[in-house]
């Protein structure tokens, strides 16, 4: 099944919502993913359609199809499903206009509430990018307990700073105020 396997993308489609598509021999998988990554980063839908589009090798296609008498299972296996959630988080993190790589300048100290900002920032960053246990890393980056910094992250959750999954209006609406006095 893996033979004549097609390279995944991800496409920000019209209606906003994100799609995620290879091709495996003969069938087209489409992940569907809301919008924003609301109400969470992930497939909503799954489409395995027969990938006869394209006027050349048709007739393949469609011999390789009735070889498997339909949808195999072995190609449900194959769905990563994990790797469609670390691209729709890297592509909806490139939607905040920032370098996935280039990290937050996060304080060893949250103060005000741009540190807090600053700090969520990098989790949803590290999240985006596939750093596993972002919160971890990052404690151990900043030289604290996990403990601590998930207090921190409750307290940006309370200053309507984080919804627990991506940054509010409120602190995206301070990080372009950071930027520009950096910049300017």
């Amino acid at each position: 099944m893996t033979s004549g396997t097609s390279e995944p993308h991800v496409r920000m489609d019209v209606g906003g919502e994100l799609v995620w598509q290879a091709d495996y021999g003969p069938w087209r998988v489409e992940a569907r993913l809301p919008a924003g990554g609301e109400p969470f980063v992930g497939p909503s839908k799954l489409t395995i359609s027969l990938s006869v589009g394209a006027a050349s090798g048709v007739a393949d296609r469609v011999a390789q199809a009735r070889e498997t008498d339909g949808i195999p299972a072995s190609l449900l296996r194959q769905i990563p499903l994990a790797e469609i959630k670390a691209q729709a988080r890297a592509v909806l993190a490139q939607g905040q206009s920032r370098e996935s790589d280039e990290p937050w300048p996060v304080p060893a100290r949250c103060r005000t509430e741009l540190d807090y900002v600053l700090l969520v920032a990098e989790l949803v960053r590290m999240r985006a990018t596939g750093t596993t246990a972002p919160q971890q890393s990052l404690a151990d980056r900043l030289g604290i307990g996990k403990a601590t910094l998930s207090e921190r992250v409750k307290r940006a959750r309370a200053l309507d700073l984080w919804d627990g999954k991506q940054l509010t209006d409120k602190a995206s609406a301070l990080l372009v105020e950071w930027k520009k006095e950096r910049e300017g």
